[in-house]
């Protein structure tokens, strides 16, 4: 039950960090599981370089996207295109507190699980990023 945790919220997490845009769809394909469904990704829905295609080395968010779906970790991404891992972690994590945070904030979270969440974070954020997924097979 754990291990489906950790994956789940490092799916979520590298989502977050993508792209809005590609979230809907790189969630509806992680929980179809089916490879017909790729066909009907659109670069016009792509968004232009993020924070983190430079943190990755990467130029779009397609790259991104094809990585993943070949079943590589931002991890594996990042240290081909000669970056650093350890920033790709660093990013996830200020973005995710930063989430957390205005959750906090607008009432739609406890100070206990914001805590909580807040301490998990670390973790769960760097094995997702170490993670590869199989989405398609």
């Amino acid at each position: 039950m754990k291990l489906k945790k950790v994956v789940i919220v490092g799916t979520i997490a590298v989502v977050i960090t993508i792209n809005p845009s590609l979230s809907g769809y790189l969630t509806s394909i992680a929980f179809a599981a089916h490879a017909s469904k790729a066909s009907s990704l659109s670069t016009a829905t792509l968004s232009p370089q993020s924070e983190l295609n430079n943190v990755l080395g990467v130029s779009s968010d397609k790259e991104v996207y094809d990585a993943l779906l070949e079943g590589q970790s931002l991890a594996d991404i990042a240290e081909a295109h000669g970056q650093n891992a350890d920033s790709v972690i660093g990013l996830q994590i200020k973005e995710m507190q930063e989430q957390l945070q205005q959750r906090l904030e607008q009432g739609s979270l406890t100070q206990e699980a914001y805590e909580q969440q807040l301490r998990e974070i670390p973790e769960l954020i760097a094995g997702s990023v170490h993670s590869q997924y199989n989405i398609l097979t």
